[in-house]
């Protein structure tokens, strides 16, 4: 009886001591670089429908860093932006659990991606169509930034594509943006850039561009074009 009694509370001992070390372990996985994740809130992540086409920004989970509203940031945390729900997803390796953070809690995150760029997103609110707090991405900084937000909706699609008659597709939709003027909606094209400028200004423009070898062909040319105009101290009408 006794050697029972003995093995019952060495038992009852090592559980404890197991469950001490687990929160120490698990204390130790949400504070690296001495960082709290406290500041963190959120809700557990549910997954998108399945349909064909993508509704996340990248393929697999980032590390990169938020920035809460009174400026703190944390580092290293592993997050993927959904497109689809226009949220910032954080994943927590040491309960196996993907975490939506609460989006008005952040002023916004940034991550490098697997090209080895730096993307910087920003909460704000967007008083056009939507309404509401959206996270855009910055393509230009400046007095006056150019900015696109990533939205990706589940639209019909053809059967022959998607048996479900369900794909998600890209509504990208890109702005200028500057405080004291609010936004200004873009098409990725020479014409819309143009159109947002004095007539004086277009033909200046025009020039700029064919002497620095801008033709806007895809998002990229789109940014060159903007920085060369910028460059060049020019400003939109809003």
């Amino acid at each position: 009886m006794k050697s029972n009694n003995m093995l019952k509370r060495n038992y009852y001992i090592l559980t404890l001591a197991g469950l001490l070390l687990a929160t120490f372990l698990y204390g130790q996985e949400l504070k690296p670089d001495n960082q709290s994740y406290e500041k963190i809130r959120g809700c557990r992540f549910i997954p998108y429908p399945n349909h064909p086409g993508y509704p996340f920004l990248n393929d697999k989970f980032l590390k990169g860093e938020i920035e809460f509203n009174d400026g703190t940031r944390l580092k290293d945390i592993v997050m993927n932006y959904g497109t689809y729900r226009d949220e910032l997803i954080y994943y927590n390796s040491s309960i196996s659990v993907q975490i939506v953070i609460d989006k008005i809690s952040l002023k916004g995150f940034s991550f490098i991606d697997t090209k080895g760029n730096k993307r910087v997103f920003h909460r704000q609110f967007f008083n056009g169509s939507i309404k509401d707090d959206c996270y855009f991405e910055v393509l230009s900084e400046g007095d006056i930034e150019l900015l696109v937000y990533r939205k990706v909706s589940l639209e019909a699609s053809n059967t022959y594509y998607s048996k479900t008659g369900m794909s998600y597709q890209p509504s990208y939709m890109y702005c200028l943006y500057a405080p004291e003027r609010g936004y200004i909606p873009l098409n990725i094209s020479r014409a819309s850039l143009l159109s947002k400028f004095s007539k004086a200004d277009q033909k200046f423009i025009k020039k700029t561009l064919r002497k620095n070898g801008v033709i806007i062909s895809d998002e990229l040319s789109f940014v060159r074009a903007w920085n060369v105009i910028r460059e060049n101290g020019l400003q939109p009408v809003f």
